[in-house]
């Protein structure tokens, strides 16, 4: 199959971008030609190199033509991503990625090939509400969810005969290594964007302040808010405490031990750092949320705490450190992540693309009513 992944604007670094790279990858080595596009190249350039193919479309955001007045923005992208799809040739299929907004854009791009359309299938990275639009994803055939708690979220917004397929998030096991855990203190990692209005890091500080603990905190990432966080941290007297390492392509490349990951966003679409740590034998601490509550089993592989409540989390480090709660063993931590490897993954996936190819039937849709488009 020719299967195109069609982006609004990632920026090359993130766990968005690590399962695009590892789904391509993988079903470009199943044979199927895998065809990227997206508004512009990305901040990051680097990532373009790990990908099959990646095409721009809109030529405004690539800096090749201006804007005029009164334009709107998603026709003058779906006409730029039609212009691609005829000199290179239409897919078999098209995933609308990560926005309820692409599935739009993607149904103007191709209705020019009217009954031979390809159908087009929504694949977002996190519940519906969290990008607005959802009633947009009426104009996608297909729904691929990230997590069960997705797949609530697209059912709020589709047709009870919808198709909607929950294959997960892959996570490469190649190389991967069960990390050693430390004796003589407890090392705690995070590894993510620096984003606070989601990650919430500063729960995580604050639960740390009250913990009477023997941590060292490791932060493998980087983001807007980082200046803002290591302050917060030197404010609550964590300063000695904390290794801030910063972005790394490999960010698990520089963990030699580690007793625990922290999590503390209010939302996770999935929460891929999750499984990754459990992967390596890591047990985890997230919050009880979309995403982490499928992956965490509490009391088994890690814990769950309420979102905001670094008052619990910091009980629940309390009871750690003390020995009330003992940590998992590694073996069970791998074990409980088998359905997320990659070719489990890929194996449900290419069941969703050819299941929605069969059941797709070229129908009408309501007219373009001036939906809010962000």
């Amino acid at each position: 199959m020719v299967i195109d992944i069609v982006l609004g604007r990632a920026l090359g670094r993130g766990g968005l971008e690590s399962v695009l790279t590892t789904v391509s990858q993988a079903l470009q080595q199943r044979g199927h030609r895998v065809r990227m596009f997206q508004f512009e190249p990305p901040q990051h350039p680097e990532w373009v190199s790990t990908l099959p193919e990646m095409h721009f479309y809109d030529p405004v955001a690539a800096g090749q033509e201006r804007t005029f007045p009164g334009e709107v923005p998603i026709f003058r992208q779906a006409l730029g991503y039609r212009r691609k799809i005829l000199e290179l040739g239409p897919p078999d299929v098209l995933l609308a990625t990560h926005t309820p907004y692409l599935s739009l854009l993607a149904h103007l791009a191709v209705a020019v090939f009217g009954e031979r359309r390809p159908p087009i299938i929504s694949w977002l990275h996190g519940p519906a509400e969290a990008y607005g639009g959802g009633e947009l994803l009426a104009y996608a055939d297909g729904h691929l969810a990230i997590s069960k708690g997705v797949e609530a979220s697209l059912r709020r917004y589709v047709s009870d005969d919808a198709p909607v397929f929950s294959i997960g998030n892959p996570v490469t096991r190649e190389g991967v290594r069960q990390v050693a855990r430390p004796k003589d203190r407890w090392e705690l990692l995070s590894i993510g964007r620096m984003d606070n209005l989601h990650k919430r890091l500063d729960v995580m500080f604050q639960a740390l302040a009250r913990t009477q603990m023997n941590f060292r905190l490791t932060i493998i990432g980087d983001g807007p808010d980082r200046e803002a966080l290591e302050r917060l941290a030197q404010e609550l007297g964590l300063g000695a405490r904390v290794r801030w390492v910063g972005w790394l392509d490999d960010p698990w490349s520089c963990v030699g031990e580690a007793s625990l990951l922290l999590l503390t966003s209010d939302v996770e679409g999935f929460g891929m750092v999750l499984v990754e740590a459990l992967a390596r034998g890591i047990p985890v601490v997230a919050t009880r949320c979309s995403g982490p509550v499928e992956i965490v089993q509490d009391g088994h592989n890690g814990w769950l705490f309420e979102p905001g409540r670094s008052d619990e989390l910091a009980a629940l480090l309390d009871r750690l450190a003390r020995g009330h709660l003992q940590l998992p063993a590694q073996d069970v931590c791998v074990h409980s992540v088998e359905r997320y490897r990659t070719d489990a993954v890929i194996d449900r996936m290419e069941e969703a693309l050819c299941a929605v190819r069969a059941l797709y039937q070229p129908k009408a849709f309501p007219p373009f009513l001036g939906v809010a488009l962000c």
